[in-house]
């Protein structure tokens, strides 16, 4: 019964061990070049059903006794790196687990980082219109103050979300097109999507 608690919403084909979830962890955070918290990782696990919530908690505080991880506190959150000593079990014992859990595993957890990242590097305010709709406000700052700031009206919660995912996704993007528009580049409008990428 605990057994099943435990491996309860985990998909078939993901590790099924302990051994192995401390493998793939110790794999995961040795492709890492920055600390990372248990909501990431339990975010970027949980995308494909790897590892649930218990498996990670307990595989997390095994790998911290045993020195493999490291675990520091920063604003309140628990940070966790890889140790040389689980480096070197995650170079040794990658293989023993199946490619395509690794890569899916690797590329969600880049993917919730990166995600993080750019909530930090963008700011979004959104406000109720009293006559219905939003007003969404969207800009990047930096040094100076602020790379570019809009101002956009959105009709509907449904477009309010989509502008707002859109702006997430691609800031430098949008940040050319209005550029290219100003500046009648149409060199730049020719390429603009091609670098963009999903990220909410």
């Amino acid at each position: 019964m605990e057994s099943d608690i435990f491996r309860a919403g985990v998909a078939p084909g993901s590790p099924t061990t302990d051994v192995e979830i401390k493998m793939l962890l110790c794999y995961l955070l040795s492709h890492l070049e920055e600390s990372i918290s248990f909501t990431q990782l339990h975010e970027a696990l949980s995308e494909h059903n790897l590892v649930n919530y218990f498996e990670l908690v307990q595989a997390l505080d095994d790998l911290c006794s045993l020195g493999q991880l490291s675990v520091s506190t920063e604003n309140s959150t628990d940070l966790y790196r890889i140790t040389p000593l689980g480096r070197e079990i995650g170079t040794e014992f990658e293989r023993t687990l199946p490619l395509a859990t690794r890569e899916k595993a690797l590329e969600a957890t880049r993917r919730v980082m990166e995600r993080q990242r750019r909530l930090t590097e963008v700011d979004i305010k959104e406000t109720p219109c009293r006559g219905g709709g939003f007003l969404l406000e969207l800009s990047i700052p930096d040094e100076d103050g602020e790379l570019i700031g809009l101002r956009v009206f959105a009709p509907t919660r449904r477009e309010c979300d989509r502008m707002r995912k859109r702006f997430l996704n691609a800031p430098l993007t949008i940040y050319k097109g209005v550029m290219a528009l100003l500046t009648g580049d149409e060199q730049v409008l020719g390429t603009i999507f091609s670098d963009e990428r999903k990220l909410f």
